[in-house]
């Protein structure tokens, strides 16, 4: 058998109630707990992160092509069809579909309320659409028989305010030169439990906007972008402005929702903090370990050297005897933080405060290649210290240290 290893291993054995023993606990759960606690928080940073992006996303794309304008106006201005035509075939890698849309500020009235909102024209969508989660109520609009499209989908909040249900009519109130008005009926009713959306944006048929405004039916206000995968990034954004040409803008979903995004950016950073300082809390308590460790083995070690051992065999020993204390702590670890977020995952026991934090409960995404790269972090900076520290031992005498006991 290894010596350094069977040495090692009746240390830990010799003594169980030694104060190593017990420092060596103590080191044991701090290496346990800091790893749980960072792959629960990066978890559920991701999980926050994906479940915004998803309901961002399933509501109007990664991407939106509007004409170019200097004008902040919530109406775009119309683009023709035909300008757009082929960006799908032209990006099959990257585009699933694209959706047709325009904005059109009115205001809802009920016999007991009035509301300013903007209306969002979209196509008929099938049952199967991205957006069909987030309707509590209801459904979304189905293909008709006359010219447009006489329903609307509002938010639970709007409905609130306006105190309608599935089934009610409301008029909307389109303030033109002339004003124009028309009674849609209530049909379905969404919650995102984001504040830009669920305040704001209220679904109907693209037709309808489109008559009010007066345009053809090749005439639209832009198309919303969905990607076969969620991620948006500044290459592939370059690529879309080279095919669209000069007169087209495209946005991601992060330049649409600034503060939305800004707030993930601030948990990220928070993360990075927790990381920081937990890295710190286990390395102080590695070297603390070892240092008692080699004040309590002194006699040991001199006694070790002075029967012929060199100082690798002892470097060895105290490596192994310590190595079995960290791989145990993430095993621990790894156990604890999976398992609270596999329980979190299926029973959604911790709840948050939607109107702050855009969900009702605390959210995990699993990410294998985080939780492997923050196991491969701290074991590699914790063994880093681990081998400094225990490099102190090549300065022990062993006539000195016998002579202390």
């Amino acid at each position: 058998m290894h010596t350094a290893f069977f040495i090692a291993r009746r240390i830990r054995k010799a003594n169980k109630k030694a104060f190593t023993t017990l420092v060596q606990r103590i080191g044991t759960v701090s290496v346990a707990l800091g790893l749980a606690t960072l792959l629960i928080s990066f978890l559920v940073i991701n999980g926050f992160q994906k479940n915004v992006e998803k309901k961002l996303t399933s509501f109007q794309g990664q991407y939106q092509i509007s004409k170019y304008s200097l004008n902040r106006s919530i109406e775009e201005p119309p683009i023709p069809i035909s300008k757009v035509q082929g960006i799908q075939e032209a990006f099959p890698n990257y585009i699933q579909t694209i959706q047709p849309f325009i904005h059109k500020t009115v205001l809802i009235q009920t016999k007991e309320a009035l509301e300013g909102m903007v209306l969002k024209g979209v196509e008929i969508q099938a049952d199967d659409s991205p957006f069909v989660q987030y309707l509590v109520a209801g459904r979304l609009m189905t293909p008709g028989q006359t010219k447009y499209n006489h329903e609307i989908v509002l938010s639970t909040t709007t409905a609130a305010k306006l105190n309608v249900q599935v089934g009610d009519q409301v008029t909307i109130c389109v303030l033109q030169e002339t004003s124009r008005y028309r009674k849609l009926k209530v049909i379905g009713l969404y919650t995102t439990s984001l504040e830009e959306l669920d305040q704001k944006i209220a679904l109907c048929d693209i037709r309808l906007l489109q008559h009010l405004n007066n345009w053809p039916d090749n005439l639209v206000g832009g198309y919303d972008v969905f990607l076969r995968n969620l991620y948006t990034d500044q290459l592939l954004t370059n690529k879309f402005l080279d095919w669209l040409g000069y007169d087209l803008d495209i946005k991601n979903i992060e330049q649409a929702y600034p503060a939305i995004f800004d707030w993930l950016s601030i948990m990220k950073k928070d993360v990075l903090i927790y990381l920081i300082l937990i890295l710190l809390v286990a390395n102080s308590n590695i070297i603390s370990i070892v240092l008692i460790q080699i004040m309590e083995r002194t006699n040991m070690i001199g006694i070790l050297k002075t029967m012929g051992a060199t100082d690798n065999l002892i470097y060895r020993i105290l490596l192994w005897n310590n190595m079995h204390l960290i791989v145990t702590g993430m095993l621990w670890g790894n156990l604890i933080g999976i398992g609270l977020a596999a329980l979190q995952s299926y029973f959604k026991f911790l709840r948050v405060d939607p109107t702050y934090y855009y969900i009702a409960y605390i959210p995990i995404t699993w990410d294998y290649k985080t939780i492997i790269a923050i196991n491969l972090l701290l074991f590699i900076l914790v063994s880093v210290v681990l081998l400094v520290a225990i490099s102190i031992i090549a300065k022990v005498k062993p006539i000195k240290s016998i002579q202390l006991r």
